[in-house]
């Protein structure tokens, strides 16, 4: 079935093929022609879908169009496939949100902005966080002095009326 319907595709498009060269190219459109019968079922059919045998011989006759063409064919479908994956992690999120089995973690979602970053934006973000060292230093100061005047408190213990955090306070 699919070898009749490339036959018949390539006869009819037998008037279009020339001999026709472009300059610093020995592609013709008969190489073309003749080439597409050695790819793969699947990729003949990708290939006689969407292009005609003149668009092929354009991009394929020159190196420069051929590695632009493939170079934007590859980054549109990069930023598809991003796009995508994106859809599938805000669909996880929005699923596991409504059957409300999802709390906001900050510190996680601090650590994921991190990891998606570039190498060099992340050696920034270091950069800039040690030189930010003395209010680290104050903030666990605060922290450890805050632990220190805290009250040991059963669980469920006084947290309804605010109990606990009156002891800390003291």
């Amino acid at each position: 079935m699919c070898n009749k319907k490339l036959n018949r595709i390539m006869r009819s498009t037998e008037v279009v093929i020339t001999e026709k060269k472009q300059e610093n190219s020995n592609i013709e459109l008969g190489h073309i022609y003749d080439a597409i019968r050695y790819l793969e079922p699947e990729q003949q059919m990708n290939i006689l879908a969407n292009y005609k045998f003149i668009e092929l011989y354009d991009i394929l006759s020159s190196k420069e169009t051929y590695e632009k063409y493939i170079n934007d064919l590859f980054a549109v479908s990069h930023e598809y496939t991003n796009r995508a994956i994106a859809l599938m992690s805000l669909h996880t999120k929005v699923v596991l949100q409504s059957m409300g089995k999802q709390s906001f973690d900050i510190l996680d979602s601090m650590g994921q902005v991190y990891d998606s970053l570039p190498d060099i934006d992340k050696k920034i973000f270091c950069e800039n966080m040690l030189q930010k060292k003395g209010f680290f230093q104050d903030v666990y100061k605060m922290m450890m002095n805050s632990f220190e005047n805290a009250v040991e408190v059963e669980k469920g213990e006084g947290i309804e009326n605010g109990e606990v955090s009156k002891k800390v306070e003291k």
